[in-house]
């Protein structure tokens, strides 16, 4: 084995979205304000330190998933080598190698197969049911955190705030405007700052809250209205100053065609329409044609925008609950059709054989809705899915016996191909004659003589159940991606 691996995963974190997180959650917003009170760096310090501590975690919780994973991939390495040392032995005329037993050859493949059960479930894979430690003493893992955020002078996350660009926007705002944010600084000068700096929605309500209720009775309902205004033109100005600056802001137009779409883009919000012209200028056209297609209006910013969350979120919980679902079918061995990014392509989501040799034919449903009323990849479009995985199957096995003469099949394989075909023959018969009230019972028949099961998964969303008309067809929810409850800080 190995040593130890450092992956610096932290550092992929986007400090914005840190920042919007830590907002966002209580018990941080509560950490963050301690630390400010008892640092003569007040709030900014605060934060970085937040943000150190965060980047810090993901790097050691990294370090271990995946160092763990790679160990039981060389572990898995070693027992493949081994198995085929010994088959490659026998296959050449010999008997088994000296001190080998038959015994010890079905011993390797249960290793072999317990290795590779145990590396779809990481955490227990790791850790099986004891507490997730990163040190073996908490108090001396946070001093190596202080030190090293001390050592870095704080700058963790290389945060700077835009304190120019802040206070041009106080500059060009009105004098009364002004009056107003200069009086709630006097007053409450850490609640402002909480309510200018919120990188969410849901944060800048209740700093918006919390600083109204702390002026209350101190400024007049015309004073609020104005500095409510001021707090947002300052917020807009921060946000923009932090993720876009001009220079780069007139790139990502220059490289934009379209008249209509440019406007919108120099207009528009800085955390998402902004930042996918500036990193993914292909997909915001593609996106922007689309929702012109639907009907949207070509100045219509805001509703744009709320396209492209629409689409993201949707797309983002698709591609989760995907690769969520692989990764948590423990009854599921061998997948010959895994997750992917193409979670807008019509068809089955996940195909794979089970260890008692039934086939999965799966599809994800990461949505918000509790029950699921239909799944077409597995009812009405049944049979053309079916026929195209067992096609695309036998293309790649085509493929791969082309590039290797040599290459034979997984015997389960083939096995698996057939039946689905043989499956997809008889419901599509099913499906042209016979009673249709019988004909969910006569498909859910076909499945199971043919050891096919239908699974709806919910890796990424809240479904639970399914209507009667689907499990008369044999359907079933598989809930996956349930979240892992993490024993108490100090194993109390």
């Amino acid at each position: 084995m190995t040593g130890p691996r450092r992956f610096r995963a932290g550092r992929f974190l986007d400090a914005a979205a840190v920042h919007a997180a830590a907002d966002a959650n209580p018990r941080l917003r509560r950490f963050m304000r301690t630390v400010a009170e008892h640092s003569e760096a007040g709030e900014v310090r605060s934060r970085r330190l937040l943000e150190h501590l965060i980047r810090r975690i993901v790097d050691d919780v990294g370090d271990l998933h995946l160092g763990n994973a790679l160990n039981r991939l060389e572990r898995i390495a070693v027992l493949r080598d081994n198995i085929a040392a010994i088959l490659d032995h026998v296959l050449e005329g010999g008997t088994l190698p000296e001190g080998v037993r038959v015994a010890t050859l079905g011993e390797y493949f249960d290793q072999l197969s317990t290795e590779m059960r145990e590396l779809s479930r990481p955490r227990d894979g790791i850790v099986g049911d004891a507490p997730l430690r990163l040190a073996d003493d908490a108090g001396a893992y946070a001093d190596s955190l202080l030190r090293e955020f001390d050592a870095g002078s704080g700058a963790a996350g290389r945060h700077v705030e835009p304190a120019a660009m802040v206070g041009d926007a106080f500059r060009a705002m009105p004098a009364d405007r002004q009056a107003a944010l200069r009086r709630a600084a006097e007053l409450e000068p850490a609640a402002l700052w909480r309510t200018v700096a919120a990188e969410s929605e849901s944060a800048k309500r209740a700093a918006v809250a919390d600083l109204e209720t702390r002026l209350g009775g101190r400024l007049t309902p015309d004073e609020l209205a104005r500095l409510r205004t001021a707090v947002d033109d300052l917020g807009r100005a921060r946000s923009r100053a932090l993720q876009v600056s001009d220079a780069r802001l007139a790139e990502a137009l220059a490289r934009i065609g379209d008249a209509d779409l440019r406007a919108v883009v120099a207009g528009g919000d800085v955390w998402l329409t902004q930042q996918l012209a500036l990193h993914n200028p292909e997909a915001l056209t593609t996106l922007w044609r689309r929702f012109r297609d639907r009907g949207g209006r070509a100045d219509d910013g805001p509703g744009f925008r709320a396209y492209l969350r629409h689409d993201m979120v949707t797309y983002g919980r698709g591609v989760l609950g995907e690769y969520s679902a692989a990764f948590s079918l423990s009854s599921v061995e061998l997948f010959l059709k895994g997750p992917d990014a193409n979670v807008k392509v019509a068809g089955t989501d996940l195909v794979g054989i089970g260890h008692d040799g039934w086939v999965w034919l799966i599809d994800d449903k990461s949505h918000r809705a509790t029950s699921v009323t239909g799944v077409s990849a597995l009812t009405d479009n049944l049979v053309a899915n079916l026929r195209r995985d067992a096609a695309d199957f036998r293309d790649a096995i085509t493929r791969l016996h082309r590039d290797d003469p040599g290459f034979t099949p997984d015997p389960r394989i083939l096995d698996a191909i057939s039946r689905m075909e043989d499956a997809a023959a008889e419901i599509d018969r099913i499906n042209r004659r016979g009673s249709a009230s019988t004909r969910p019972a006569r498909i859910s028949a076909a499945l199971a003589e043919r050891r096919l099961r239908l699974r709806v998964t919910s890796a990424a969303g809240e479904v639970r159940e399914i209507t009667q008309a689907l499990r008369d067809l044999g359907l079933a929810v598989e809930p996956t991606g349930a979240p892992v409850p993490l024993p108490p800080v100090g194993g109390r």
